[in-house]
């Protein structure tokens, strides 16, 4: 899996790792009555083999973890949190990586997969933006955090996993065998897609993004290109610093985003002021996959004015998340803060509407909360099936449901909002 430094980070895992202060000894009348309460299923429960003081301590941070309804809130054993916060902290070239190459995110408390990486392991097994991940080698991981489920399916190079995934328009899931390979890191490709049209393409943001994009834009210049297409397309973060130069780079001024804190207050994110294409029009191409960082690039040029934004809604992530260390060595991640655009746009959960829309809007999230839905209809009626003996209507209905397989998807022809995006181009350079 891709795990980011925590400078502060954007994207699936966007990380910081600190101490958390050790809590005082005096404790409020609330904390005593929880320590009655332990006390009392200890001394009267009749089921004993459940009221041992970890059985019931696991149990209080459980319930406050789900009492938060926060998707990417975890508590980390000892052993994870030592796991993770080797990975967190920076000891990895970010450029490289062993995993299966693929971006994963809460949704609907269920590990959905954002994006695999262009020429991973992920891609090759056939795993699609936004399956759902069931089970990790037959093991179910309904009730698992999104870094528990990380955990799992993270590995070395050349072992296997076998991920149980629930695909959009599905009801039965699919098992699918991926070999963990070494994951490279490109992020930036660049051409000239028309005369005097230039473009570039994102499918990251890492440590290498500011100076690979300054020297694409300075390339493309020197072919000629006097506009540019930025394609986000798929794009599902990286580190926050990248997104920051990116977007200096068309902004002389103004903010890229804004931070709102736990306590209210809210912090403006300047552009650099150094950027080198003030002048060049500007399309960015996005879809529902464009995540996070995308979406920061994306609502700061749209706010601003600064580029025309064309292709489908994006995902709606826009949270940072912090993992700290409790003083028993466990870990607890939360969200410590949201981005909001510039003109104070809510990402998380909200996405960015593009200015001109071109193609199909599927919502993913929509389809897996049905089809989850579906899905456990249909097992409850395969346990029912003979106790509905008389009900051949309801029968015939529901074996149909349940056997449903969606069309094989068709392959479009070129690309539509490519086209779209040249033929928009073309308009802000005319004027």
């Amino acid at each position: 899996m891709r795990l980011l430094r925590p400078i502060v980070l954007v994207g699936v895992v966007a990380v910081a790792v600190s101490l958390a202060a050790a809590c005082g000894s005096d404790r409020s009348s609330e904390l005593d009555e929880i320590a009655e309460v332990i006390e009392r299923v200890q001394e009267n429960f009749i089921d004993q083999e459940r009221a041992s003081d970890e059985q019931l301590i696991k149990a209080a941070i459980d319930g406050i973890i789900e009492y938060l309804d926060d998707p990417y809130a975890a508590y980390l054993s000892n052993e994870r949190y030592e796991d993770f916060s080797g990975d967190l902290t920076g000891e990895r070239a970010e450029t490289e990586f062993e995993g299966i190459g693929a971006e994963v995110v809460m949704r609907d408390d269920r590990v959905m997969i954002l994006g695999p990486l262009p020429d991973s392991p992920a891609i090759r097994a056939g795993i699609r933006a936004g399956d759902v991940v069931l089970t990790v080698d037959g093991a179910d991981v309904e009730g698992l955090g999104l870094l528990e489920t990380v955990d799992l399916i993270r590995g070395p190079k050349g072992s296997e996993v076998v991920l149980g995934v629930l695909r959009a328009g599905f009801v039965q899931p699919v098992d699918i065998v991926v070999v963990r390979d070494t994951i490279k890191l490109s992020s930036i490709s660049a051409r000239i897609q028309d005369p005097g049209i230039g473009y570039i393409n994102l499918d990251g943001f890492n440590e290498k993004t500011a100076d690979g994009f300054r020297a694409a834009i300075a390339s493309l210049r020197a072919e000629g290109a006097e506009g540019l297409i930025l394609d986000l397309r798929g794009n599902t973060g990286g580190l926050v610093e990248a997104p920051i130069a990116v977007v200096s780079e068309f902004l002389p001024e103004g903010s890229v985003f804004i931070w709102r804190n736990a306590d209210g207050t809210e912090e403006d994110e300047p552009v650099s002021g150094d950027g080198t294409a003030y002048d060049l029009p500007l399309v960015v191409l996005v879809d529902g996959f464009s995540a996070s960082a995308s979406e920061i690039v994306t609502g700061a040029l749209q706010d601003h004015g600064r580029a025309t934004i064309v292709g489908t809604k994006t995902f709606g992530k826009g949270s940072v998340n912090l993992l700290s260390e409790l003083g028993s060595g466990a870990g607890l991640y939360l969200t410590i803060s949201r981005w909001l655009t510039p003109n104070g746009r809510l990402i998380e959960g909200e996405g960015i509407e593009p200015d001109i829309v071109v193609g199909d809007m599927l919502d993913v999230q929509a389809a897996q909360r049905v089809g989850s839905a579906t899905q456990s209809l249909c097992q409850t009626f395969e346990a029912d099936r003979e106790a509905l003996a008389g009900q051949e209507l309801l029968v015939e209905a529901l074996d149909g449901l349940c056997n449903l397989r969606p069309d094989a998807p068709q392959a479009p022809e070129g690309d539509v909002q490519l086209d779209a995006a040249v033929v928009e181009l073309r308009s802000l350079m005319a004027r």
